[in-house]
């Protein structure tokens, strides 16, 4: 029998009711996942009532319909790990190579190739597009264990970190099994059961949101005993109609919500903030440009917030908010942000549209729903000339956040721009506050946090770190060298090393890869 565990169990326990679950949360980011893998909106959402439903009717027991429920809400969590190089292979278009993997079978070349052109770069000149086909193809039989194990590593890691049971945990890894064992080295009854049965619901559920219910039968149909398991496969065909029907109701999220077998696991705070720092994760993996920037503006933030003199809340807020604030980026093509000269208009457009997606996202349920004013004005000014919605912003915590972005993006170079100094950004952001863009207490607040002209920066450390040992350590947690350190940071050797061992003193943490945890833990991540 598959059971829940402890924390599962201990989490359910405490009833259903009203409260707030952990799937509102693993909801929002299958949101967001759906568009990072260029899938109908809501798919995620309603591939998890699938699989719970067909796990009832097959007669699982609650426990088991439970996991089928979570392995699907968990299954994309990671799926921005491998965004980059997807996106390099197929022309920028990592959201197109997502779709058409999952649909095209690996082990087919002219199937998959079907899918390649149905989905990726449809502007792009037809011998570019072609090209990118053929290499692709090439490349999957050889590189599909390594590229397999990457994106179920991350969504491992994310996933264990919440009260989820070891059979969906366990299961993760299997993720890309298939039955005929073709591709990747293993199959048949060895799969997981749960993994056997998500295959099928959300291959189902994916080709239904696409196209249609008898489309998605056909599908199912035509897999049979090789991508898929063909006993569960038959199985859930008998009872496709019903299931598909269950899942199509609305309101889509309170229906989501209400599919979740037995009692929720509930909402803790310590699972709200692991689900931001997910959601931080997901988005910055996306694209080599974005890499830890949200706990990187999460830190800057709070810090700012302290110098400010906010409340202990709306600090503790700010940082939260901090961390979910790009997850609509999840939504825009890396053929955006990758793109090396001026984006067009109709280009510009398209990369604003991300702080709408991320007030679309966390406006649903409960989880994120305070976070969702501060975070989604991320680009919004104070004199009115930002975006998405134009407005004059007033709010100091929400004026912080734009600014600790701000800060950040300068200093660190996109595709279409080099980084700036810190002093020159220092200056840019001067140059906003006397021009009124931004209010000057806001500016102020960040420039002290991030060092400028501030000598008792090293309180709004954790552990009684000073600046000079929270670079280091950040240093630590890029696997740098004592000697590359030493020489990024201008000072010697023998230095670095003192700080190195005043860190270990001071946060009781004596081995290296512990230490670049909780670096990243801690929002310790600076140049």
């Amino acid at each position: 029998m598959k059971s829940l565990n402890l924390a599962s169990i201990g989490a359910a326990l405490l009833g259903s009711g009203t409260k707030t679950g952990i799937a509102e949360g693993l909801g929002v980011l299958a949101l967001a996942a759906d568009a990072a893998t260029g899938r109908p909106q809501g798919s995620g959402l309603t591939a998890a009532i699938v699989a719970a439903e067909f796990s009832r009717r097959l007669g699982d027991d609650v426990a088991t319909q439970k996991d089928a429920y979570y392995i699907a809400l968990v299954r994309f969590i990671g799926c921005t790990i491998t965004s980059h190089e997807t996106g390099m292979m197929s022309i920028g278009d990592d959201q197109g190579f997502a779709v058409a993997t999952m649909l095209g079978d690996w082990a087919d070349r002219a199937d998959l190739k079907k899918h390649l052109a149905q989905f990726i770069a449809l502007d792009a000149p037809s011998e570019d597009r072609d090209a990118a086909f053929e290499s692709i193809c090439d490349m999957i039989p050889l590189a599909a264990p390594d590229f397999t194990a990457a994106h179920c590593r991350q969504s491992y890691l994310l996933a264990k970190r919440l009260p989820i049971s070891q059979a969906v945990l366990e299961s993760i890894p299997f993720y890309y099994g298939r039955w005929d064992s073709k591709v990747l080295p293993y199959g048949g009854e060895s799969l997981p059961y749960l993994q056997r049965l998500h295959r099928i619901t959300e291959m189902a559920e994916l080709v239904r949101r696409l196209y249609n219910a008898t489309q998605a039968k056909e599908v199912i149909a035509a897999k049979l005993g090789h991508e898929i398991d063909p006993n569960l496969g038959a199985k859930f065909l008998e009872f496709a109609d019903d299931i598909f029907e269950v899942a199509s109701k609305t309101p889509e999220f309170e229906n989501f919500i209400a599919a979740e077998p037995g009692d929720r696991i509930l909402m803790t705070p310590t699972c709200r903030e692991t689900l931001a720092e997910i959601a931080a994760d997901m988005t910055d993996h996306k694209a080599v440009c974005f890499r830890s920037h949200s706990r990187r503006v999460s830190s800057l933030a709070a810090q700012a917030g302290k110098v400010a003199k906010l409340s202990k809340g709306d600090i503790e807020n700010l940082r939260l908010a901090a961390l979910v604030h790009d997850i609509g980026k999840c939504a825009i093509s890396n053929r955006i942000w990758y793109k090396e000269t001026e984006l067009a208009v109709s280009e510009r457009l398209e990369m604003e549209r991300h702080t709408y997606q991320t007030q679309f996202y966390l406006s649903h349920g409960d989880p994120f729903s305070k976070w969702v004013s501060v975070a989604a004005s991320v680009q919004e000014r104070a004199d009115g000339s930002g975006y998405h919605r134009g407005i004059r912003l007033s709010d100091l915590a929400s004026n912080i956040l734009a600014v600790a972005n701000e800060y950040d993006e300068l200093t660190h170079g996109m595709p279409n721009r080099p980084a700036l100094s810190a002093d020159q950004a220092a200056n840019a952001l001067n140059a906003t506050a006397r021009e009124k863009v931004f209010p000057a207490v806001a500016v102020s607040s960040v420039l002290q946090a991030a060092g400028h002209k501030v000598s008792d920066a090293k309180a709004a450390y954790p552990f009684g770190l000073t600046r000079r040992e929270a670079q280091v350590l950040s240093r630590l947690a890029k696997s740098e060298t004592t000697a590359e350190i030493a020489e990024a940071l201008g000072i010697s050797p023998k230095t670095a090393d003192h700080h190195i061992q005043s860190i270990y003193n001071k946060t009781d943490v004596r081995a290296r890869p512990a230490l670049a945890l909780l670096a990243l833990e801690h929002g310790i991540v600076m140049d």
